[in-house]
C-alpha cells in the first residue's frame, strides 16, 4: 500500500462526511449489534420495568401482541433518534472548534492533536474491555463527576414518567431519555464523532450504532428474559477489538498530520477528494 500524502489525510471534513465514511458507519453498526448485550446489562432492568407496566389489549397469557410490538418499536426508535441527535451535537461541536482554530492558521496541527488524543482515549477504552471490563464500573465513575447530575436527572425523569408514557406514544420519550444515561458503549462513539468534526457524520454514525442495538434490546423486551454474564463478557471482548480498531485509525491519521506515517489497512470506501485536502 502506497503511503497517502499527508495533505489528503484530513481527519475531518467541516460540514460533510468525515474519513472512511462507509467503513466507519459499518463499524458503528457492528458495535451496536455486538453491543446489544451491554445495552441489556445496563438498561435491561428499565426495559423489564416497562414490560411489567405495559398494558395490552390482548389478554392471552404469554402471547406477544401487536400493541407490545408497537410500543417496543417506538421505544427503540426513541433511543436511536436520541443517539443520532447527540452524535450530531458532538460532530457540530468538533466542526465549530475546528472552524475557530482554522482562523488562527493552526488547523492542521490542532486536528492532528485531536486525532491522537481522541484515538488514544478510544484505544484505552477498548483495552479496558480486553483486560476484563466490569460492566458499570466506568459509568459509575463518570456518573460521580460533575456531569453526574445530568444522569441523575435523566433517571428521575424516566422513573417519574414510566406510568404516564409507557402505554402511549410517549414511550418514544422514554427511549430518547436513554441517550442521556451513562454508557460505555456510547462514549467512544461520541468522541469519534467529535474528532470527525461533522454534524452529518455524527448523525449517521450514532444512528447506525443505535440501529445495531435494536435487535437485542427489542428481543429482550419481548421474548428473551436474560443474557448471561458470561455472554456479556464475550461481547465486551469483541467490542474491545472494534474500539481498538477505531481508535487506531484515528490515532494513525492524527500522527499523519505531523508527518508520522503509521500503517493503515486498505479501508473500503476511501475516496480522497482531489485538491480539497479532505477524505470522504
Amino acid at each position: 500500500m502506497q503511503p497517502l500524502p499527508v495533505t489528503s489525510l484530513l481527519p475531518t471534513q467541516i460540514g460533510g462526511l468525515g474519513v472512511t465514511a462507509g467503513y466507519g458507519l459499518a463499524v458503528f453498526f457492528l458495535i451496536g449489534l455486538f453491543g446489544g448485550a451491554h445495552c441489556i446489562g445496563m438498561c435491561g432492568p428499565l426495559v423489564a420495568t416497562y414490560v411489567e407496566r405495559m398494558e395490552s389489549d390482548d389478554r392471552w397469557s404469554g402471547a406477544l401482541t401487536l400493541y407490545e410490538v408497537r410500543q417496543h418499536t417506538l421505544f427503540n426508535l426513541g433511543r436511536t433518534v436520541s443517539y443520532a441527535l447527540i452524535g450530531t451535537v458532538f460532530g457540530a461541536a468538533g466542526a465549530l472548534l475546528y472552524g475557530t482554530i482554522g482562523l488562527a492558521g493552526i488547523l492542521g496541527p490542532f486536528q492532528g492533536a485531536v486525532g491522537v488524543l481522541t484515538g488514544a482515549a478510544i484505544l484505552v477504552m477498548g483495552l479496558t474491555r480486553l483486560a476484563g471490563y466490569r460492566q458499570g464500573a466506568v459509568e459509575g465513575v463518570i456518573a460521580g463527576t460533575g456531569i453526574g447530575s445530568v444522569f441523575a436527572r435523566s433517571y428521575t425523569a424516566i422513573s417519574t414518567r414510566i406510568d404516564r408514557w409507557v402505554n402511549g406514544v410517549g414511550i418514544l420519550g422514554l427511549g430518547a431519555l436513554h441517550g442521556l444515561l451513562p454508557c460505555m458503549l456510547l462514549y467512544p462513539a461520541f468522541l469519534y464523532a467529535f474528532a470527525q468534526g461533522s454534524p452529518l457524520y455524527g448523525l449517521l454514525s450514532l444512528g447506525a450504532l443505535g440501529i445495531g442495538t435494536v435487535p437485542s434490546v427489542f428481543l429482550y423486551g419481548t421474548v428473551i428474559g436474560s443474557v448471561s454474564a458470561r455472554q456479556r463478557q464475550v461481547v465486551h471482548y469483541g467490542l474491545g477489538v472494534l474500539f481498538i480498531g477505531l481508535g487506531y485509525v484515528l490515532l494513525a491519521m492524527g500522527f499523519m498530520r505531523f508527518g508520522v506515517m503509521l500503517p493503515l489497512p486498505d479501508i473500503p470506501y476511501y475516496q480522497p477528494l482531489a485538491g480539497s485536502g479532505t477524505m470522504a
